[in-house]
């Protein structure tokens, strides 16, 4: 399968962590543990590689010794817990228009889903799949996307409202028997994809005691590979840039991979690491009253020197003349 560097953004993952936090799972012990905790959480746009999560995900499920996260994500769950984009979608004044506006914006949760909105005379066919191999971690995130979505279609419908057919990937839908709604249907196994397979009449339903949004519409995720690679570099944590080795390894490829992904787009992975290491240079110099030891600390460089060499390099300055140069102008 061709590799697509999929990630998630901090915008949706990190409201999962809270809920997930809030239901007495130890969130915080497997975070020290993972790769996550490598990644700045404070910022919604950041990106995190789907490998590094999920790999989360199957830690947490083993240390917390449950069998799935269903019952803990569905449990009172609100659209609103999932920050901006979840308020966003609950805004919406029909199911249709929440559907539609939940495919378009998909890839604000996970670039690896694919949602899909068809109609056919009087039948609706709603239809997700994931863009990559499957795996322990990725089911998990199955599982959650399908939190998500029956929780649309019961803010909608209720917890009474009858499909005609759900096709699901898996050979039983035991796994999932919590979500499914409690109507007669029929279940078709072992199918690519899921599909929810309902009466169009359903679709103008409206829901009556919620006020419209006037929220601003969700930004797309970034699709442009190197503009992915870059954003996830810079969305670890001061001082923990990832080597080559590392990020191929969140991303499930070879080094070698990337090197000729990158050498493709007419970049190499030092270039980019540079560039990351000089805005954040810049942005500390600028908007920090931290010394030139704690700034090159802060960069992950072994010691000052090294930081100084590095920023003469690249503005003809050293940090301090720099710094200098800023205050009198």
């Amino acid at each position: 399968m061709k590799q697509l560097y999929f990630v998630y953004q901090v915008s949706y993952f990190k409201p999962l962590l809270l809920r997930l936090e809030n239901c007495g799972l130890d969130v915080a012990s497997t975070i020290r543990k993972s790769e996550i905790r490598h990644f700045d959480l404070s910022n919604s746009k950041n990106y995190i590689p789907t490998g590094v999560v999920h790999d989360f995900l199957v830690a947490l499920k083993k240390e917390c010794k449950i069998d799935s996260f269903v019952d803990y994500l569905s449990c009172g769950f609100c659209l609103s817990e999932l920050g901006s984009f979840g308020t966003y979608i609950k805004g919406q004044p029909t199911l249709k228009k929440a559907i539609s506006e939940f495919v378009k914006f998909s890839n604000i949760l996970q670039t690896n889903l694919k949602a899909d909105l068809r109609i056919h005379k009087d039948i609706v066919v709603f239809s997700f799949s994931f863009l990559e191999k499957c795996s322990h971690g990725s089911r998990i995130s199955e599982n959650i996307i399908l939190v998500i979505l029956c929780q649309l279609f019961k803010m909608y419908l209720g917890n009474n409202w009858n499909p005609i057919t759900i096709y699901i990937p898996n050979t039983a839908i035991s796994d999932i028997k919590s979500l499914s709604p409690r109507g007669k249907y029929f279940v078709q196994n072992n199918r690519s994809e899921y599909k929810f397979v309902f009466s169009k009449s359903l679709l103008d339903t409206e829901v009556c005691a919620i006020s419209l949004n006037s929220s601003i519409v969700p930004e797309c995720q970034e699709t442009n590979i190197i503009n992915i690679i870059e954003q996830v570099i810079s969305s670890y944590e001061c001082g923990c840039i990832p080597s080559l080795k590392t990020l191929s390894i969140h991303f499930n490829t070879s080094e070698s991979s990337m090197k000729r992904l990158l050498k493709s787009n007419q970049t190499k992975f030092s270039n980019i690491l540079e560039e990351i290491l000089y805005n954040r240079a810049i942005h500390l110099l600028t908007k920090s009253d931290m010394n030139i030891n704690l700034i090159s600390e802060n960069l992950g460089y072994s010691d000052s020197p090294n930081f100084i060499r590095s920023f003469k390099k690249w503005t003809g300055l050293t940090p301090g003349i720099y710094r200098e140069h800023l205050r009198v102008s």
